[in-house]
């Protein structure tokens, strides 16, 4: 995989920034401006085996990490016969949303997120967030980290180079899959575990929609998407290891690190089981469908329950809540071609319509008036940080009013006399129970409860003088509780470790309906107050979640899943008619007994040595009718404070040596770049061209959500050219001031930015004064709009721009137009920032220039398919048409003068090497000016 995104890249600066974004892309940071926050203070702790980074709040919660990490870290190594060297673990809290990353480059690096999950939600119930995160991390680790054989001899002289990674090409669904084995296997529950996780397995056997291996792999876009790795490949490996053994997976992973050849995946089965995946996976489905329709008729037997659907559009319909008088249901959709959103429907299905958009999360709560609703999303805070926040929208103008600012809520209910809103606050360690205003005033908890504990889905009883609520505890109880509003003094109401969650009242407080996996499917159940009596509502094949109670309490709303994602139905709630429930069996073994926290003392964080190269990597390439050989190497620290790369190349026509540097800076608000260029190429005439420059640049966000950005950069460029036939030089000296905004969106069958705009401004200024020798400035904007015309998938894609030159009139080729653009500002000759197909490149110079392009997009198929474990899949196929118009002058602007073009061209978005996505258009355009002609075009991207 890594290996292929190397040699896709020509040019030594471009392969060099490839191999820094792969440093970026599967570290656990990113390289972009400031993505920790600037006030944190990270400081350091380290065992024998792991050392973590954590800032100073987070220190107690760093230490059990470090003892646990050593642990899990052991056992996975005895596991798969491999040592790996110290890993780094980074801890932070900047996120409400619960997840980890991890990458054997530049070294083995973990990142983890504070914020747990509160067990409601798909990982599940869990002994601890920390062992459950770090043993699927470290997973990672262990098994990405291996190479044998050439490939391990290659890593002892050329260290760890991207390419020396052989586990790293292999399909989306064995990196995962093996993950969340290990993480079932070492926990005591693991989505492997999961009732949940099996009911997407088990639908999609029942509705024919069970995947070969082809699919469950990154690009995936049909549901369920990116869980598909992780669920199908985990299920398929475990039958793997149940039928040859429980040291097949280590022994998959041990010899595929020895094939110096990538993806051949079937043939690293083949030399372990005797059969290739195809024919191992083709057996297995089999053997689930099977399966599946034996417990299908299990369940059938026990007669299911009927309900109507309201919705049939699948992917996530949930959160169905009726109004108070009952007439409508509003709800949260989220489909594959639009943002989140709040919908209103009646309680029939009709009158569906969208109420407001919603970044996140799933809850809702009516006001009693029935004039608003009340929910929660996330939001980017502060720049840097990714907090959760309640909002209000009024039902009948849609418009929205924020609550509150950075207090990490989320799940409101709304109290029954329209003063008090509860909701979940989350902290780094727990969450807790707390109230608040209406209006967003007087916040306060209600709970206080000790680390680890998560709270979800609070309600309040009819009076208001109680809250239901689910209460994870550490060890896996997820349990209903009851609240005093008041006094906060919390009631268990269930005490196993089933999945007890969602709880609603009834209308006249007597029951709690709720949601639980205690018979192996996620149903509906009824618990009554007076007596604990726990009745069952539901018998459904597939699962029903987050259910609500019409205002009569006759009818019942909930999720419905299938084989599609979720749904929204309806059924008749008739509790005098409710059976009990049966005893729940508890199938899960005992959970682990955490070590004590580690006791040695901290320091605070150092980049170095951490961010010393931990590679060099030979290439060979052929520019300009020359040959290059040379060496390049990155490297990056923890937290990606330090980001940089170089390269050393001999040119065969020149005979000397070039290179280059960039070096990214990442610790306070601004983000500062160094790029340094020092190059000999072949010239005309036999002339060696030899370039010296130096770039800086500051980068600030001014404004960060999840729906736009906003930032500024200044840069500096300071350059020299020489010829070997004439020494006199050519010294270029500019400062450059940029501006970007863009709100534009993609979804997951996107085949093009769908909504939204994008808009730049840039100002370069080259002056004797900054090293240069000519005095102009230029000015460039560029505006680019998204709008769908007549589905969910087409789109308009409309972009304008232009640029002027001012000063040094003799300066006459500033900006170029033709063919597509290729230039930065900073090239101060023959700038081409225009599309124009049909004509060729540069065809056409000015002091100024403009263009307008107009291009329909529109979707063919969704093929979503591969070929068994090779690294191809393909996601979409999609056809433009378009018209080009462009013009470059000196004096005056003619309209005569303006250059036009037409064409159709034809798309395909790839899934490359397993990870890498790409996108391909071929074209076909027509100039109708002068040296305009039918010309063929190839593209790896869009035109704009």
């Amino acid at each position: 995989m890594l290996r292929s995104a190397l040699m896709a890249q020509p040019g030594p600066l471009p392969r060099l920034l490839v191999v820094l974004g792969l440093l970026a892309r599967f570290g656990a940071g990113q390289a972009a401006a400031a993505s920790m926050p600037p006030e944190l203070r990270f400081r350091s702790l380290s065992t024998q085996r792991v050392t973590v980074h954590f800032p100073q709040e987070l220190e107690a919660m760093a230490r059990q990490a470090a003892a646990l990490a050593t642990e899990i870290l052991e056992r996975l190594q005895a596991r798969y016969d491999h040592r790996v060297g110290r890993v780094q673990i980074v801890l932070v809290d900047v996120e409400d949303d619960p997840n980890g990353f991890a990458s054997p480059l530049p070294y083995p690096l973990v990142q983890v997120r504070a914020a747990a999950p509160r067990g409601a939600d798909e990982f599940g119930n869990h002994e601890s967030w920390l062992r459950v995160v770090l043993t699927h991390e470290l997973a990672h680790v262990v098994h990405l980290d291996q190479a044998r054989g050439l490939q391990g001899v290659s890593r002892k002289v050329l260290g760890r180079a991207p390419f020396l990674f052989p586990n790293g090409a292999t399909p989306t669904w064995m990196i995962e899959g093996l993950a969340t084995f290990e993480e079932t296997e070492g926990t005591a529950f693991g989505r492997g575990r999961n009732p949940d996780s099996r009911m997407v397995l088990r639908m999609a056997a029942l509705e024919g929609d069970f995947p070969m291996e082809d699919r469950p792999v990154l690009g995936l876009d049909d549901w369920p998407g990116g869980q598909a790795a992780y669920l199908f490949g985990e299920a398929f490996l475990r039958d793997v290891s149940r039928r040859f053994g429980p040291q097949t997976i280590p022994e998959l992973t041990r010899v595929h690190a020895g094939r110096p050849i990538p993806y051949l995946d079937d043939l690293t089965a083949r030399s372990v089981t005797g059969r290739s995946f195809h024919s191992l996976w083709r057996e297995w489905r089999q053997a689930t469908r099977e399966g599946a329709f034996r417990e299908a008729r299990v369940l059938r037997d026990r007669e299911l329950t009927p309900f109507t659907l309201l919705t049939t559009r699948g992917i996530r319909q949930t959160g169905p809540r009726f109004s108070p008088d009952g007439t409508w249901i509003a709800y949260t959709s989220k489909r594959q071609t639009r943002f989140r959103e709040i919908r209103l429907m009646r309680r029939d299905g009709t009158g569906d319509h969208r109420l407001a958009v919603r970044n996140g999360g799933s809850a809702l709560a009516w006001t009693p008036d029935g004039r608003s609703l009340v929910y929660d999303e996330p939001e980017s805070y502060r720049l840097f940080r990714v907090r959760s926040d309640l909002r209000r929208v009024d039902v009948e103008t849609g418009e929205v009013r924020r609550l509150t600012r950075g207090l990490r809520a989320r799940e409101p209910d709304v109290a029954p006399d329209g003063r008090r809103l509860v909701f979940v606050r989350q902290g780094a360690e727990a969450s807790e129970l707390a109230l608040i205003g209406l209006d967003g005033s007087a916040a306060r908890d209600l709970t206080r409860s000790a680390p680890g504990v998560q709270w979800s889905n609070p309600r309040f009883a009819p009076g208001g003088a109680m809250v239901a609520a689910s209460r994870y505890q550490p060890g896996g109880r997820l349990d209903l509780v009851l609240v005093d509003a008041e006094s906060g003094e919390v009631t268990p109401l269930t005490e196993d470790r089933a999945k007890d969650v969602e709880p609603v009242f009834t209308p006249d407080g007597s029951h709690l309906v709720f949601r639980s996996d205690r018979d192996g499917v996620s149903n509906l159940y009824a618990l009554r107050l007076s007596d604990r009596a726990l009745l069952r509502i539901t018998n459904v094949l597939g699962g029903a979640f987050l259910p609500d109670l019409s205002p009569d309490g006759r009818t019942l709303a909930f999720a419905s899943y299938s084989s599609r994602g979720y749904d929204l139905a309806t059924a008749p709630l008739d509790l005098e008619a409710a059976a009990p429930a049966e005893p729940f069996l508890d199938p899960y073994p005992a959970p682990r007994v955490d070590p004590a926290p580690v006791g040695v003392e901290s320091r605070p964080y150092r980049a170095f040595p951490t961010a010393l190269p931990r590679f060099w990597s030979p290439y060979f390439d052929s520019v300009s009718d020359e040959t290059r050989l040379g060496v390049l190497t990155a490297a990056a620290d923890p937290l990606f404070r330090h980001l940089y790369g170089g390269d050393l190349y001999h040119g065969s026509k020149t005979g000397r040596l070039s290179g280059n540097l960039y070096y990214q800076y990442d610790r306070w608000l601004p983000t500062f770049l160094l790029a340094l260029k020092d190059a000999r190429d072949p010239g005309p005439k036999d002339a060696i061209l030899h370039t010296r420059e130096l770039q800086l640049r500051a980068s600030v966000p001014l404004q960060r959500s999840l729906r736009s950005v906003q930032s500024l950069s200044l840069g500096w460029r300071r350059s020299r050219e020489t010829s070997s036939t004439d020494p006199t030089p050519f010294d270029l000296g500019g400062i450059e001031l940029a501006w970007n905004l863009s709100s534009v969106k993609k979804y997951p069958y996107s085949i093009s930015p769908l909504d939204g705009s994008r808009l730049r401004l840039a100002l370069l200024k080259e002056d004797p004064a900054l090293g240069s020798r000519v005095s102009l400035a230029k000015l460039y904007g560029d505006a680019r709009l998204y709008a769908r015309l007549f589905g969910e998938s087409d789109t308009l894609a409309l972009r304008a721009g232009g640029g002027a030159t001012f000063g040094r009139p003799t300066f006459q080729k500033s900006y170029a137009v033709g063919g597509i653009e290729s230039r930065s500002l900073f090239d101060v000759a023959i700038t081409n920032h225009s599309v124009l197909r049909g004509y060729p490149d540069d065809a056409f110079t000015g002091r100024s220039f403009a263009h307008l392009n107009l291009e329909y997009r529109f979707p063919l198929l969704k093929p979503q398919r591969g070929f068994r474990s090779y690294p191809v899949f393909l996601r979409h196929l999609h056809g433009a048409a378009f018209l080009d118009a462009a013009h470059a002058w000196t004096r005056d602007f003619a309209v005569a003068d303006v250059k036009t073009a037409a064409g159709v061209a034809l798309g395909a978005d790839f899934n490359l090497a397993h990870g890498l996505p790409f996108t391909a258009t071929a074209g076909v355009a027509h100039g109708f000016a002068t040296r305009g002609g039918t010309r063929a075009y190839f593209l790896g991207g869009l035109a704009f």
